[in-house]
């Protein structure tokens, strides 16, 4: 099978006797060696300029004894590219998105309440941990309930709008 991107190589060096349709195998012609250079070089100037690519980031340490992985689901629906926030954040937050591929450090949950963002009006259950960890608002004309016991960090504000109604039970 001809190799017409870098993903189509393998990781063993035999196992790659052409390229681009260019066979490479021993004995091959000194013309087709030139050939096969310049094929691996479009290959890898498609990569460089994100024309093709790889479904895996792999992020390998300095020996590479191991690795971080990302990878794409098995079908994307929509091209986006992210923008990672600077540093690392603070101890305790997590990495949100603004729905527009700008990542930032924030507070994680620990479930959601009626009424909150993310949580839905129509839901009959919710599941939460037994701490909560960001500020909450009951928003006017919704109702929250949380399961108790429900305990609430240090310095973290649960605000129950005009005409909104928090339950714990």
């Amino acid at each position: 099978m001809a190799k017409d991107k870098l993903t189509d190589y393998d990781a063993t060096a035999s196992n790659n006797s052409d390229v681009g349709g260019v066979n490479t195998a021993e004995g091959m012609l000194p013309s087709k060696v030139n050939d096969a250079i310049r094929e691996l070089m479009s290959h890898l100037a498609d990569f460089s300029a994100g024309t093709t690519g790889v479904d895996v980031l792999n992020l390998q340490d300095d020996d590479n004894s191991a690795s971080i992985k990302f990878q794409a689901p098995s079908a994307v629906t929509t091209t986006v590219t992210f923008t990672l926030p600077d540093g690392d954040g603070s101890n305790g937050q997590t990495l949100l998105t603004n729905g527009s591929g700008t990542l930032s450090w924030g507070s994680g949950g620990g479930g959601s309440f009626l009424g909150e963002a993310g949580g839905g009006l129509g839901d009959l259950i919710r599941v939460h941990e037994k701490q909560l960890d960001t500020d909450v608002t009951v928003a006017t004309d919704t109702n929250g309930l949380a399961a108790g016991p429900l305990a609430i960090a240090s310095g973290v504000t649960v605000t129950v709008s005009s005409g909104a109604t928090l339950v714990v039970a």
